[in-house]
């Protein structure tokens, strides 16, 4: 069988951005500065500011003392970001790989130095 991926998760771009912004949605709720938020959540200033401008993928680590800090879940700041699992479009037939010259070449010189066995054959 063969199959088409199609990309479903959300581009980069996208998923920083409105982190970013539920980020200091989030903050400017509570009434807080900056400052305060990096100090309360132990982010550094720059961190936190490249989060709330959406130049940066926060860590899960990150999320969480934020969160804490703002005294919201995790949701909160994550909410509108979402993940689908990709569309996979499948065609009867066979899988067929074309042939990598590189590989080839890679797998005979690993059997010539007995590191990996010989194919075998499917009996069937």
């Amino acid at each position: 069988m063969s199959g088409e991926r199609r990309a479903a998760r959300p581009a980069s771009d996208e998923l920083r951005e409105r982190f970013g912004s539920n980020l200091v949605r989030c903050r400017k709720r509570l009434g807080i500065s900056q400052e305060q938020l990096w100090f309360r959540a132990e982010v550094h200033k720059t961190s936190l500011s490249d989060l709330e401008r959406g130049l940066i993928i926060p860590r899960i680590g990150t999320v969480l003392r934020i969160a804490g800090a703002l005294g919201v879940t995790p949701n909160d700041l994550v909410e509108g970001i979402a993940w689908k699992p990709p569309e996979i479009n499948v065609t009867k037939g066979s899988f067929e790989v074309p042939p990598d010259p590189e590989l080839a070449a890679e797998i005979a010189a690993l059997r010539a130095a007995g590191r990996i066995g010989a194919s075998r054959k499917r009996r069937g």
